[in-house]
Parts: structure tokens; C-alpha cells; sequence
């Protein structure tokens, strides 16, 4: 192996003291590092990491972790080192400024998907998923990361048009959500810089740092000893080693080295603190944090078992406080317990609390007494046993599941410990090693810990909400008089059974076919249930499944779309008939199972991942969810409490607008789409739905897709158990003929919507009406061309004009409404620049529409969505949604049979054609959204 000697990786021993576990020169402990890592380091003091897996088959995954981030800036630096990131695309030594992104495009990497980058407090990672591990694609990502490393140029001219982007980044990011955490993190840890330095920075650096301070930052801290390479893939380990040390042997830092960040202090002394934060869209939520003094142990087995006792400490304490918050009459909507730190300052427990809105005290009075409950009573044998059993599950299905994996899963497990003195270890060691002190984790211990993370600091105490009566007075007093309150022992919680184990005798297969070609296997049982199958070898020990019982918004009251809200936020709570939400957590702890529905638009839904061993019992649970379906009145509650969180924050940035309001509007004010306002939401009743569903699920066809690591008789047979059991159902699904008619906005006058956030935030979004999906190499059009339109958008907006973050665009094509679709286009700006970014918007359009586009940009819009779809191939999910409706609907699988060859059907004349047809200036409806504050003055 090139470099062996770097590369040099010693197994731990338990009880034995080595010297360096492996090439990073961390110490050996106990712990056994996963031996399928290979570690290095080059002489330059740069870090390596290499380890080969198939998953996706032919692919990699690279990482560059730089161990910097926003914390280590000066006061005129602060967003610096995300801005240095973003140079990163713009600029370096042997690749021209807006040419690494097309670069990568041309080779089929899609910029956010497989191209990305991200800085955080204390670190910056650069990220790239290689769809093919041919020499020149490796080669070409290893050149990119070490321009990246040490080659950026910081052209001025460069980092001034870059300038607009960054504030329009953190223009996009402004939320009530980023400052109310920096409101909190200034109130519990105000000797530390967290809340001074969080990576957007600030407008008034970014928009006048010059570039020679950017290209200083980056030489004290983009160096090779800060840096770990990341490189997991379907690849032969040695001929990339050989290949990482041959790009960066030659890399030398500039200048002196920079100081590592502060950290700032924790006062362990400070008494009791109260504070608020108030937002208009702010839910009401309730955080009580506990100081405790930091320790950073080595990553040892007695450290490690030492972690798993406080993780069963607050597991437990979280089980409670769901069980609690799950009841009808709490107005607590959820609640929790976390441990984190600040680093070198201090260690914290936290406990969080979500209410209804204004019902903070109930949230408060939840968390301090339940804590204080908890620490003196203890737990209890049943809820230890129902922890433990789900611990064991998860470690097991983890071994079970190991070789399912993705490059990109191990790479960033990898990335976790890029600067950090700790082992990455396999899930079979962890599993062997938990259960090795599994016997350890006995009540009283699990207790004495609950009790020891509840001991330090006094407490300090932060409540956010639109408002608060009484401010931090009204907090000090409900927390002391919370205080004062005697506790009780827990009432135990009677027994519970699950109550469908039996859904009368199984179903008989009347009908079993085989699609040849695409390998999926087609049952029909006597109750005319179908059943579609699929093995795969792409996801060992893991089984992917799909239930859809035909229904969905179609049967629902057409008045507005707000019961389909109300059933996706609370379908799960809804629980069934003669289970709760809480007997089913009880019951079916310690097993892989999913619980829950949705409404889609024409069926109701549930589908998640689960093991073979497990896959009986989920198609008994989804059978009691979607056939007896409980709507408890512990979901109304919850559904009235979520109503009252989310009601202003649909109001709150113009991406929420437009999400919630515009659909409504491009489809001609039909009710059926988007969200309506809280008026309307809160008047809703699940019993207004109970009849409706309850007589749809007595006969409505139902139709499964099954797929993966799976025996085909065994899923037939757990199926005919649970589904196949029940009565009989229709054969084919109503055509809903009346409810699929839609049609785009008819009045084109330019549309004014208002939001309630910050006054620099703006919105300007253009739609192009289009038919729906049905002729599906239209659709493969549409698409590049929506793909050709953001490209060309982008390159205007983002690098052009600097106006904003990005651009967004789209095309959406109905599979359940006739003849309905729209292509939309559009970004967050500053209201100043509306008119120009709109501009921009119809310019691109009409270039579409003039001219065929250049063969090169087809291209980078086309090698993308080629990879994709290769890769897609050997991905359970990308199946699965064929799969499940394979019967129902066996047209649509011809779409897997062409997808590639209509892609590389599509020529620039035909672009050119289409946009002349559907990208026409008298079809477009022209939509705005800005502050409340800013349309105000413009009237």
C-alpha cells in the first residue's frame, strides 16, 4: 500500500495501552477503532481517512473537513469564514471564477445535491458525491479540494460581486427562529461567543471586509494540520491513498498559524436568571438549562458506558414526558431533556417545553416538576425495560443493517471525529460492547445518574412567545411557586396489550404474476387487496414498504385544504380505535415499525423502512391505522395546540407565504390548495372527519408495495395476515373524475401579498401554466428545461447581479389533477431589487424562447440528471414509488423503461419549443411578496 507506513492502523486491546491507534496519532485506548478505516497523515501534518464500500455500487463520497469555523473570528471578521467557503467556488489558481460549479456539471454533479459546503461554529466542510469512481472523476474531485485547500485567490473584483449573495444568504436566513437562539444563547452562556458569532455574520462586515482580509483569515487557518480529506467509495483503498498523497505532498501553508478560537467561561455561581424573548411568530416554548463544569474525557469503554448511563438517564425521562404531553388536556405539545456543552466552558443539561400558545406555565411548572419528580421517586423496572428494549433493537438492526450504508453516511460519521480525540467504531463492536454492560444499566443506577445531571448550577430559565404577561417577574414567580408544589410518586400506567394480533383467517392469492423485465412480482388475495414485490440486494437486512388505501383529499370536504393539514400533523396521534399513541409505543418497543398515516391527494398513505423480521407486524399495525382509525381526542388536542404554534408563523417569512398562500391563488382560488389562515384551521373537528374516513376504509381499494432484503413468501405471508384478512375490498379505485378538475388562475393581474417579518425580505416569484404529467416525455422536457432555466437564472441573479442567495426554479405537472401544472421562477431579494430581478426572470424567458441554448449548457443540465437516474436504479426508495402501484398503475412503470432515453432525447430546438409554448409573456402571472411594513409606506 503507497504511504503504508503513514497509514498504520493498530487494533485496541481492551485493558492495553498503545501507542497511536492509527495514522491521526491519537492515543490508544480500549475502544476498537472500525479496522475498515484506513488513517493517515502526510508529512505536511494534513489528515486522511480512506475506507471502501459499494453503497451506491460505483460511487464515492469526498470530504475535506477544515477545523475552523465562525469562532475563531475578530469582531471585523465575523462571517468571514462562511464567506470564505463561498469563494471557494469563485476563483482559485488553476480554475477561472464560475467555472468549478459548470466543471462539475459537465461531469454529472448537480450543484446542492452532490456539490456543497457548510461552516459552522468550529468547523468548515466541503462536500462532493461522485456518481462514477472512474479515474478522471476522482482525479477531477481531488484537484478541487486541494484549489479549495490552498489555491483560493480572493480576486477583489471577485469577492466584491460575491458580496450580495452572502447578505442575500443571510437575508434568506433571517428568521424569529435564528434570533430567538441568539437571544437565548446571550442570556444562558453570556461569557461565551456563541451568540456573537454565528457563521451568516454580519452586513456590516460582509459588505465591506476587503479581500486582502478574507485571504488572511484564510492563510492563518486553511492549513494542512487543520485539514482532514475524507474519502469512502467503491474504490481500491491503496490506489487512492497513493492518489491523495501525490495532489497534496506539495501543500504548504502561508504565514503563521492562528491561535485557536475562545471560548469564553460559565459562571457556576451565577443565581437563578430569568429572561424572555418576544417575536409575533415566536411559538411558546420554555428552556431551562442546568451548568454543570465541562469534561472532555478520552474516549475510553469506561467513558463509553459512563455516556450510555446518562443516555438511559434522560431516554427514560424522555419517555415520560411523552406519555404526559400525549394526554387530552395538555396543552404541552412536546417536551424533553437534552446534555451538550460549551466547549471549555461548560456542560449542560437542558429541559425544553412546547406549548400552546401562552400556555408557557403549564410548560414550565411540566418540566421543573416532572425533573423534580423523576429525582426523587425515581423510574421505574417497566419504563427501563421499555428503553433497554429499544437500545437493543437499535444496536441490533444497526449490525443487521451495516452493510446498507451509504458513502455518504460513513464519510460524515468520519467527518464527526475529524477533530476530535475519538474512535469511530463498527456497529458489531457496539453492539457486543452494549452487551457487555447492558446488566449495568439497572435502575438504581440509571436513577443516581438522572439525580447527578440534575445537580449543578442553579437554574436558568428562558420563556419565548408572542407575548408574556409579567415578563421575567411572572417567570421567577411560577417557577418558585412550581418549586414549592409537594411531588408524588408517578401513578403507575395500567398494562397494555396490542390489539391486533388477529385480523381473522389470512387471505388467499388468487392471482401471481411476474413483471419480467423490471423484476417485480404482482399478487392479488381474494379480498381483491394487491400486493407488489420487489427484492433488492441494495439495502441488506433493511425492508421498504408503501401502503396507500385509495381516499385521500379526494373524499375529504373540498371546502378548504385545511383537514388534510390536520391529518398530517396528527395522524400518527390519531392512534386507532382500540390502541393509543402510548399503548403502541409501549407495545411495540424493541421493534422496527412505523406508525401513522397521510393524506395524499388521492389515497391515504403509510410507508416507512422496517426489517424482515418486523415486516408481519408493521402490515398489522398500518392495517389498524388505516383500516380503525382511532381519531382520539388526544390528537384534537394536539392538533389545536399545533394550530396555535404554527398559526402566525404561516405568516411570518415570504417563503412561508408563498408556500402557503400562492397555491391557492395559481389554481384559480380553489380552496383545495394551499393552507388557509388560522381562523379557518382552528374551527376544524376530526369528528367533521371521522364518518367520512371510516366509511371509506370499509371497502376502498388497497394497494401495497413491498421492497428489499425480503423472502417474496414471507411478505405474501405477513401480508395475507394483516390486509389480506380484511374484508372485501373494491377492485379499482373511484376515477374521482369531479374532484381531479383544476385550472391555473384565470385573473393574470399581478399579485401583492404581504408577510410579517423582516422589512428586507422580499420575494419574486413568476408562473407559466403547464399541463399535467400524463405524456411523459412532455414532462422529460419541461424538465430540462426548467433545469436549462435555473442554470441560466442562477448565473444572472447569483453571479451576475450578486442579488440574491439563489435562484429558485421548477416545474410541477400534476399526476392527480387534469390538465394542471405550472413552471415557476423565482428568488428572495431586497425589496429594492424586485423590478431588476424580475427583469431578469423575463429576459432568461425570452432567451429561451429566441434562440436553440448552447449544447453546454444542455449539457450541465443534462449529465446531472443522467447520474441520477442511473443511481436511482440500485436505490430501494426510487423503486418503491413504482413499485407500490405497479397494478393500480402499470402505465406509469414505463416511465423507469425510458427515463434515460428521453433524456437524452431532448435537443436545444426543442427547449426553444417548448418555451415558446409554455414560457409565454401573456400566460404569466406575476406574484410578489413583501413586509407588511414595506407595502404599507409604498400605499
Amino acid at each position: 500500500m503507497a504511504g503504508a507506513s503513514a497509514a498504520v492502523l493498530l487494533v485496541a486491546t481492551p485493558g492495553l495501552a498503545q501507542g497511536p491507534v492509527e495514522g491521526w496519532n491519537v492515543e490508544a485506548t480500549d475502544v476498537v477503532p472500525d479496522a475498515s478505516v484506513i488513517y493517515g497523515q502526510l508529512d505536511n501534518g494534513m489528515k486522511y481517512a480512506i475506507r471502501q464500500n459499494d453503497k451506491p455500487e460505483g460511487t464515492a463520497a469526498i470530504r475535506m473537513h477544515v477545523d475552523f469555523g465562525s469562532l475563531a473570528e475578530a469582531d471585523n471578521e465575523r462571517g468571514l469564514a462562511h464567506f470564505i467557503e463561498h469563494m471557494a467556488f469563485n476563483g482559485t489558481t488553476n480554475i477561472p471564477e464560475g467555472e468549478m460549479v459548470k466543471l462539475l456539471e459537465r461531469k454529472g454533479l448537480a450543484f446542492g445535491a452532490d456539490t456543497n459546503a457548510y461552516t459552522g461554529f468550529d468547523e468548515t466542510v466541503y462536500m462532493l458525491d461522485l456518481p462514477q469512481t472512474s479515474d478522471d472523476l476522482v482525479d477531477t474531485g481531488l484537484m478541487l479540494m486541494r484549489e479549495t485547500a490552498g489555491e483560493i485567490l480572493f480576486d477583489p473584483a471577485a469577492v466584491d460581486r460575491e458580496r450580495g449573495v452572502i447578505v442575500g444568504e443571510r437575508r434568506a436566513r433571517d428568521s424569529f427562529q435564528l434570533r430567538q437562539i441568539m437571544d437565548q444563547l446571550r442570556f444562558t452562556a453570556p461569557n461565551t461567543p456563541y451568540a456573537d458569532r454565528f457563521p451568516i455574520g454580519t452586513d456590516e462586515v460582509l459588505t465591506t471586509a476587503p479581500a486582502e482580509r478574507l485571504k488572511a483569515l484564510y492563510n492563518r487557518y486553511y492549513r494542512p494540520e487543520n485539514t482532514t480529506l475524507i474519502m469512502v467509495g467503491d474504490f481500491d483503498p491503496a490506489a487512492i491513498e497513493a492518489k491523495i498523497r501525490a495532489v497534496f505532498s506539495d501543500w504548504q501553508a502561508e504565514g503563521a498559524a492562528g491561535a485557536p478560537a475562545p471560548l469564553g467561561s460559565v459562571d457556576m455561581n451565577r443565581p437563578a436568571a430569568f429572561d424572555t424573548f418576544i417575536d409575533p411568530a415566536a411559538p411558546s416554548q420554555v428552556l431551562i438549562e442546568i451548568m454543570r463544569p465541562y469534561d472532555d474525557p478520552a474516549d475510553t469503554v469506561t467513558e463509553r458506558r459512563a455516556a450510555s448511563l446518562r443516555s438511559a438517564a434522560t431516554g427514560l425521562f424522555d419517555q415520560r414526558l411523552s406519555r404526559l404531553t400525549s394526554a387530552a388536556d395538555s396543552n404541552v405539545l412536546n417536551a424533553g431533556i437534552g446534555l451538550s456543552e460549551y466547549e471549555d466552558a461548560a456542560d449542560t443539561t437542558t429541559l425544553r417545553a412546547t406549548t400552546r400558545d401562552g400556555a408557557w406555565q403549564e410548560g414550565l411548572e411540566l418540566l421543573e416538576t416532572e425533573a423534580r419528580r423523576a429525582a426523587k421517586f425515581g423510574f421505574t423496572q417497566r419504563e427501563l425495560d421499555r428503553y433497554l428494549a429499544n437500545r437493543e433493537t437499535a444496536y441490533r438492526t444497526a449490525v443487521e443493517q451495516a452493510e446498507a450504508r451509504t458513502n455518504a453516511q460513513i464519510a460524515n460519521d468520519i467527518v464527526a471525529i475529524a477533530a476530535e480525540d475519538d474512535f469511530l467504531t463498527d456497529p458489531a463492536w457496539r453492539y457486543e460492547f452494549f452487551q457487555t454492560y447492558r446488566g449495568d444499566l439497572t435502575l438504581d443506577a440509571v436513577n443516581a445518574q438522572f439525580r447527578e445531571l440534575l445537580d449543578g448550577s442553579a437554574p436558568v430559565v428562558h420563556v419565548a412567545g408572542k407575548q408574556i404577561e409579567g415578563g421575567e417577574e411572572a417567570i421567577q414567580r411560577a417557577y418558585l411557586a412550581s418549586l414549592a408544589e409537594d411531588v408524588v410518586p408517578m401513578d403507575a400506567a395500567d398494562e397494555v396489550m396490542f390489539a391486533y394480533d388477529d385480523f381473522g383467517t389470512p387471505g388467499t392469492v388468487v392471482s401471481d404474476e411476474r413483471i419480467e423485465d423490471l423484476d417485480i412480482r404482482t399478487v392479488r388475495f381474494d379480498n381483491n387487496v394487491r400486493l407488489n414485490i420487489k427484492k433488492t440486494d441494495f439495502e441488506p437486512g433493511r425492508v421498504r414498504f408503501n401502503v396507500a388505501m385509495s381516499g385521500g383529499q379526494f373524499i375529504l370536504p373540498e371546502q378548504n385544504s385545511g383537514y388534510a393539514l390536520m391529518l398530517s400533523t396528527v395522524g400518527s396521534n390519531a392512534a386507532t380505535a382500540r390502541n393509543s399513541e402510548e399503548d403502541l409505543k409501549e407495545v411495540l418497543a424493541g421493534r422496527n415499525v412505523t406508525t401513522g398515516f397521510q393524506p395524499a391527494v388521492d389515497a391515504f398513505v403509510v410507508g416507512g423502512a422496517t426489517t424482515p423480521e418486523d415486516l408481519e407486524l408493521q402490515m398489522k399495525v398500518s392495517a389498524a391505522y388505516l383500516t380503525d382509525a382511532g381519531f382520539r381526542p388526544e390528537a384534537q388536542s394536539r392538533y389545536a395546540s399545533l394550530v396555535d404554534v404554527i398559526s402566525e408563523q404561516l405568516n411570518a417569512t415570504p417563503q412561508n407565504v408563498a408556500a402557503t398562500q400562492v397555491p391557492t391563488i395559481i389554481a384559480n382560488d380553489d380552496p383545495r390548495f394551499g393552507i388557509p389562515g388560522r381562523e379557518v384551521l382552528s374551527a376544524l373537528s376530526l369528528e367533521d372527519l371521522r364518518s367520512l374516513y371510516l366509511a371509506n376504509a370499509a371497502d376502498a381499494p388497497i394497494e401495497i408495495g413491498i421492497v428489499g432484503d425480503i423472502d417474496e413468501d414471507a411478505a405474501i405471508a405477513a401480508v395475507a395476515q394483516s390486509f389480506g384478512a380484511l374484508p372485501e375490498r373494491m377492485v379499482q379505485q373511484p376515477d374521482f373524475a369531479a374532484q381531479r378538475t383544476a385550472r391555473f388562475r384565470e385573473d393574470l393581474t399581478p399579485v401583492v401579498l404581504t408577510h410579517g417579518g423582516q422589512a428586507d425580505q422580499a420575494m419574486v416569484n413568476n408562473y407559466w401554466p403547464l399541463p399535467d404529467d400524463s405524456d411523459y416525455r412532455l414532462e422529460t422536457g419541461i424538465s430540462m428545461l426548467s433545469s436549462v432555466m435555473r442554470l441560466m437564472l442562477t448565473e444572472e441573479l447569483r453571479e451576475n447581479l450578486g442579488a440574491t442567495y439563489g435562484a429558485s426554479v421548477g416545474a410541477s405537472m400534476s399526476e392527480d389533477f387534469t390538465d394542471f401544472g405550472y413552471l415557476a421562477a423565482g428568488a428572495v431579494v431586497d425589496p429594492a431589487q424586485m423590478d431588476v430581478v424580475e427583469a431578469a426572470i423575463l429576459e432568461v424567458a425570452r432567451q429561451l424562447r429566441d434562440a436553440p441554448v448552447d449544447a453546454d449548457l444542455l449539457t450541465r443540465a443534462r449529465n446531472p440528471a443522467l447520474e441520477q437516474q442511473q443511481q436511482s436504479l440500485t436505490d430501494n426508495g426510487y423503486w418503491a414509488a413504482y413499485v407500490s402501484s405497479a397494478q393500480g398503475e402499470a402505465e406509469r412503470l414505463d416511465r423507469i423503461r425510458q427515463r434515460r432515453a428521453n433524456l437524452e432525447a431532448v435537443t436545444p430546438a426543442e427547449l426553444q419549443t417548448l418555451a415558446q409554448r409554455y414560457l409565454d409573456p401573456a400566460q404569466r402571472l406575476s406574484v410578489r411578496v413583501v413586509a407588511e411594513e414595506v407595502a404599507a409606506a409604498a400605499n
